[in-house]
């Protein structure tokens, strides 16, 4: 992936929305990249099947929806959150979609807060893959990290790697932002149904690889705070309606199947449904009606 990638452009755009008002499934953002899918004509490429094309979601509906899920080993539930962009405002059956599902807000408040202690990374620097292997995750180095130039199921993201990764946290160089990793697996990912654009194929790209950089997310940056006078994020650390949400973002995506061949390392389908990537950012407030539903 190419560290370039900052949407300056898109940050401009998305400062502006600050003060657009707060309607519900009123925001901005981007999501543009390139993308095939197997059955559908309109993201087949002259190459035939598996040929990517240049797609752009156009976002128009933005929506949060904060959910508490209780868990045996914490005294506080688990704050979740699903994060959509939508090419419309109908119901997600009938909408190209962009989601972005955040398995446990308070770790990545933590990430996102940037605390260190004694020099050391207050956040989980790295995750748990499924077979055991450690990967990383929430990355506060000034240089970034990036998939190493994969192959994202037959689509080869423009430009090479970026960097190398940080195994200390980035606690020595610090950016201004963190870049969180996003995998099938760990506890922020995202996924793409277009169901707009190929509603026959009722096919959903997962992202394989690729990040996400919040800027705003819940209060929990303190950007003009050294890292080491940070506050600690509290246990019971929620987002809830009427906190912004702004974040760019690059990703990589594939099928399911070629996730669980990964999984049960077995050899992947010879093709996969869908694969491609997308850059973009969003930046909208939550707001209750709607957008707290599953479907708009």
């Amino acid at each position: 992936m190419k560290a370039g990638v900052e949407l300056a452009a898109g940050l401009v755009l998305a400062a502006a929305v600050a003060s657009a008002g707060c309607a519900v499934g009123s925001g901005a953002g981007v999501a543009e990249g390139e993308l095939f899918e197997l059955g559908c004509g309109k993201l087949t490429g002259p190459g035939g099947q598996g040929t990517p094309v240049p797609y752009s979601l156009k976002p128009v509906f933005f929506a949060g929806e904060p959910i508490e899920a209780p868990t045996m080993t914490n005294p506080y539930p688990m704050n979740q959150l699903r994060i959509r962009m939508q090419d419309n405002g109908l119901a997600v059956q009938y909408a190209d979609v962009l989601t972005f599902e955040v398995e446990n807000s308070y770790e990545v408040g933590r990430c996102l807060r940037g605390r260190t202690v004694n020099g050391q990374p207050d956040w989980n620097v790295n995750e748990t893959l499924p077979d055991g292997t450690p990967t990383w995750w929430c990355d506060w180095s000034a240089t970034g990290f990036s998939d190493g130039g994969a192959l994202d199921a037959g689509t080869v993201m423009p430009g090479g790697p970026d960097a190398a990764i940080s195994l200390d946290g980035g606690v020595s160089m610090m950016a201004t932002v963190p870049r969180i990793h996003l995998t099938p697996y760990t506890d922020l990912r995202a996924s793409l149904a277009t169901l707009s654009t190929c509603g026959i194929t009722n096919v959903v790209g997962l992202a394989n690889d690729g990040w996400i950089q919040f800027e705003y997310f819940g209060g929990a940056e303190e950007p003009n705070t050294p890292p080491d006078q940070r506050s600690a994020v509290p246990g019971n650390f929620v987002i809830q309606y009427g906190d912004r949400m702004r974040a760019n973002f690059l990703l990589t995506l594939t099928d399911q199947a070629i996730i669980a061949a990964m999984e049960q390392n077995q050899p992947p389908p010879q093709m996969a449904q869908i694969g491609g990537w997308l850059q973009g950012y969003f930046d909208f407030n939550l707001e209750r009606g709607r957008s707290a539903q599953p479907f708009p």
